[in-house]
C-alpha cells in the first residue's frame, strides 16, 4: 500500500532542512562551474561573432575573385594551347586587378599567372611595405600555380610568408590562375567590436599552428593542441571556433575578474528562506486536503464512469476546489463530447502534417534562385552594357512575378514551359552562346495540369550540375501521353548533356524506403520526389537515368486526374 501524501510532504520538509545544512558545501562546489560556464558563454559569443565577421569578409573577397574570373573569361581566350594575352588584354586585366585592390581594404594583393606562358600580373595594397611586396610577389609566382582550387570551392587556406600569415585563395580557369591574398592582421577582433584586448589575446591558427596573434603572444601556451571546445586553463577562458570559409580556427582568450561570494548575505538569506519553507509546508498540507484530495477522488470516479462506457457522465465545475481543477473538469467534459470523433480528427491531423511538409518542400525549391540573380546583376555592372543589364532585369522581373504571384498551387505544362523559357533567357544573357534548349510538347500535353514549379525544378537542376564555362549545355524537354501497367497520364522528359548521375545517387533515389535527402547537391530532385509522393500517393513518378552517349535523363509522370479534389492541396 502506498504512503499518503501527508507522509510524503513530511519527508519533503525533512529534505528541505537537510538541503539547507548542505547548502554551504554545495554552493562552494557548484558556483565555480556556473561562473565558468557564464564566462565561457560570453567568450564564445565574441568568438563566434568575430569568426562570422571573418567568414563574411572572406566570402566578399571570393566574390571579387569570381568577378575577375568572369572578366578574364569575357576578354581573353582561356583554353590551354591558345595564344597568350596581347597588349590590350594585358592592360585591361591589370587595370581590373588594380581596381579590386583599391576598392577592398581587405585585399593585400591580387595576381594572375599564365601557366603556359610568361604573363604574370601582380598588384598589392599601397600600405604593404616594399620588401614584403617583393617577397610576396616572388613567392606567389611559384606557389600560385601549384596550389589552386576549382571555381565552386569557396574555402580559403592560410600561408606563411616570412613569418606573416595570409589568407590565400587561387582558382585555375583554363590555362590561367587568378588569386587573392589578405594579411591576417587585418582581422583583429578589436577593429570589429571595440573590445578591450588588454585582458586577453586573439589567435588565428591553421590546424595546430598559430599563424597570427593579437595581444600577449605568451598566452599561446594555454591553447591545447587539437582541442576544439571551450574551456578554462590557468584562470583564462578560451574559446575555439572553426571558420566556415577557411581551413583555420579562431582562438579568443580572456582573463575574467575574480568573483567574491558575500557569505554573510548568503547565510541570512538561508535562515529566512528555511523558516518560510517550514511555514509554507504546513499551510500546504492543510490546503492540499481541501483543494486536491477531494477533487482528485471525483476525477477518479469520472474516469471509472468513462472507462465503463458512460459517455453521458459530466462533472460539475462549481464543485472543483480550485480554478485549476475547474478547468480540468471542463476539459474532461469537452473530452467526453469529442471522443467519438477522435478517429476522424486523427486522420485530419495526419493530412495537415503532410500538407505542411509539402509547403516546406516547395519553399526549398527556389530561394537560392533569387540570390543568384541579384549577384548576377551586381557582377554585370562591371562587365556588361546598360542595355544588357536592363534586358536581364526585365527578364528577372517576369521571372519573379511568376515565382511570387502564383494564385494557386497548380499550373499547366504550357505556363511552366513559358516560365522556363524566361529563365533560360536570363541565363543566356549571363552566359552568351553557352545554352541551347528545345521543346517538343504537343498541344494536348501543354494543357495538362501539373504541380507548380515541378518541371522548372528539373531544368534548374540541369543548370546547377551540367552547366560549365567552357562547353555549350544542351537541354531538351519533351512530352507525350503515356500508359503502362498501373499508370495512365502524361510523361514529361528532361535531358541534358552533362555528366549525368552517379551510381550511388541513382540507387538512393530509386529506394522507396529512403525518406531523407540522399545527397546535398541533389536536394532539389529529392524535394520533387517527396512532393509527388504527397500529392499523388505514389513513389514511382520520378525516374532518373543516364543517356548512353552521356548526360542526365529524367522522366516525370503525371497521372490522369480522375478526381482532382482527392489530391493533397499544396
Amino acid at each position: 500500500m502506498k504512503n499518503s501524501w501527508v507522509k510524503k510532504v513530511t519527508a519533503l520538509l525533512a529534505g528541505i532542512l537537510l538541503t539547507s545544512v548542505l547548502f554551504f558545501v554545495v554552493i562552494s562546489i557548484s558556483y565555480k562551474g556556473v561562473y565558468e560556464d557564464s564566462v565561457l558563454s560570453v567568450s564564445k559569443t565574441y568568438s563566434s561573432q568575430w569568426t562570422a565577421s571573418i567568414d563574411n569578409r572572406l566570402n566578399t573577397m571570393y566574390e571579387h575573385l569570381y568577378d575577375l574570373l568572369v572578366t578574364l573569361y569575357n576578354k581573353t581566350t582561356i583554353r590551354p594551347g591558345s595564344d597568350p594575352m596581347n597588349y590590350t588584354e594585358t592592360t585591361e586585366m591589370q587595370d581590373a586587378i588594380n581596381y579590386k585592390v583599391m576598392t577592398s581594404s581587405d585585399i593585400t594583393a591580387v595576381f594572375l599567372i599564365d601557366s603556359e606562358g610568361s604573363t604574370y600580373l601582380f598588384s598589392n595594397n599601397a600600405s604593404l611595405p616594399q620588401t614584403k611586396s617583393f617577397t610576396l610577389k616572388m613567392f606567389l609566382q611559384q606557389y600560385g600555380i601549384q596550389e589552386t582550387t576549382t571555381l565552386n570551392n569557396r574555402i580559403w587556406s592560410i600561408i606563411d610568408v616570412l613569418d606573416t600569415g595570409y589568407y590565400y585563395k587561387s582558382i585555375k580557369l583554363g590555362k590561367y590562375v587568378v588569386g587573392i591574398v589578405s594579411d591576417c592582421s587585418l582581422y583583429g577582433i578589436q577593429q570589429n567590436y571595440n573590445q578591450d584586448i588588454s585582458r586577453g589575446t586573439c589567435f588565428i591558427k591553421n590546424s595546430d599552428e598559430l599563424i597570427w596573434c593579437q595581444g600577449d603572444l605568451k598566452l599561446k601556451d594555454l591553447v591545447y593542441q587539437g582541442r576544439k571546445d571551450d574551456y578554462f586553463n590557468h584562470g583564462y577562458a578560451i574559446s575555439v571556433t572553426d571558420q566556415q570559409m577557411a581551413d583555420a580556427s579562431t582562438v579568443y582568450i580572456i582573463q575574467p575578474k575574480p568573483f567574491e561570494i558575500p557569505w554573510n548575505l548568503a547565510l541570512r538569506f538561508l535562515i529566512i528562506d528555511s523558516a518560510i519553507c517550514v511555514l509554507l509546508v504546513f499551510i500546504l498540507m492543510d490546503d492540499l486536503h481541501r483543494r486536491i484530495t477531494a477533487p482528485v477522488n471525483k476525477l477518479i470516479e469520472a474516469n471509472r464512469q468513462l472507462a465503463a462506457g458512460n459517455l453521458d457522465y459530466r462533472m460539475d465545475p462549481s464543485e472543483a476546489g480550485s480554478s485549476e481543477f475547474e478547468r480540468l473538469y471542463e476539459s474532461f467534459n469537452n473530452m467526453t463530447e469529442k471522443i467519438e470523433n477522435l478517429t476522424i480528427e486523427s486522420y485530419d491531423l495526419k493530412l495537415k502534417r503532410e500538407e505542411n511538409r509539402l509547403k516546406m518542400l516547395r519553399a526549398q525549391m527556389h530561394p537560392h534562385t533569387f540570390l543568384n540573380a541579384i549577384s548576377t546583376v551586381s557582377n554585370m555592372t562591371y562587365t556588361s552594357t546598360p542595355e544588357k543589364i536592363r534586358e536581364y532585369i526585365s527578364a528577372f522581373a517576369r521571372f519573379t512575378r511568376y515565382m511570387l504571384n502564383k494564385s494557386n498551387d497548380w499550373t499547366t505544362v504550357a505556363e511552366e514551359i513559358q516560365h522556363i523559357q524566361n529563365y533560360v533567357t536570363m541565363q543566356k544573357i549571363r552566359f552568351p552562346d553557352s545554352i541551347e534548349i528545345t521543346f517538343d510538347c504537343p498541344a494536348n500535353v501543354q494543357q495538362v495540369r501539373i504541380p507548380y514549379l515541378i518541371l522548372f525544378s528539373l531544368v534548374e537542376n540541369s543548370f546547377k550540375h551540367a552547366m560549365t564555362l567552357v562547353n555549350t549545355m544542351y537541354i531538351n524537354i519533351s512530352g507525350e501521353t503515356y500508359e503502362e501497367d498501373g499508370f495512365r497520364g502524361i510523361r514529361l522528359i528532361e535531358e541534358d548533356n552533362g555528366n549525368g548521375f552517379s551510381a550511388e545517387a541513382l540507387a538512393k533515389l530509386e529506394d522507396p524506403e529512403n525518406n531523407e535527402p540522399f545527397t546535398k547537391e541533389h536536394l532539389g530532385l529529392t524535394n520533387v520526389r517527396y512532393s509527388l509522393s504527397i500529392i499523388y500517393r505514389r513513389d514511382d513518378l520520378l525516374r532518373l537515368s543516364n543517356k548512353p552517349e552521356g548526360g542526365a535523363h529524367i522522366e516525370l509522370l503525371i497521372p490522369e486526374e480522375e478526381n482532382p479534389d482527392e489530391t493533397v492541396s499544396m
